[in-house]
């Protein structure tokens, strides 16, 4: 038996997920962003061990969490108000990803407020790259497709 957002047709089934809402949609690059952002700086502290890298990526995290919180409040109100993106494919898998991507930021931020070089290097970067490799399968699960394979 077919969903029904797979009974739509193929412009309104890529109009019914999450990632296609206009709201969610600007409001998720935000913290996508910062915390592409973590990681880039981690990376720099790491090679350099210069304490502003540091303190950029504790910044980015911050600023990642809070704009989460505004992206994942727009993106429970429109999983709740609108039917077709729960029942999207992989819509599931989406939320769930960005779910643990959100999780593990927080955790970062707390591994971040150490002082010294361990709060980046192993268990920061560790967490930074985690989260952005969470976010990219989250962007993949939540792209919009048709039927034919095409992927747009």
């Amino acid at each position: 038996m077919r969903s029904p957002a797979a009974r739509l047709p193929v412009a309104a089934r890529a109009r019914s997920t999450l990632s296609s809402q206009p709201a969610y949609a600007a409001l998720v690059q935000f913290p996508a962003v910062c915390f592409t952002g973590t990681l880039v700086s981690d990376i720099a502290y790491w090679h350099t061990t210069v304490f502003l890298w540091s303190t950029f990526s504790s910044w980015l995290l911050v600023a990642g969490c809070l704009t989460g919180v505004v992206a994942g409040t727009a993106a429970a109100a429109t999983w709740l108000r609108v039917p077709q993106v729960r029942t999207a494919p992989f819509a599931v898998f989406h939320a769930l990803l960005l779910s643990a991507a959100f999780a593990l930021a927080v955790a970062n931020t707390v591994v971040h407020s150490r002082e010294g070089h361990t709060a980046v290097v192993p268990l920061g970067l560790t967490l930074s790259a985690a989260v952005v490799v969470l976010m990219l399968l989250a962007t993949w699960f939540g792209w919009p497709r048709d039927d034919a394979g095409g992927g747009r």
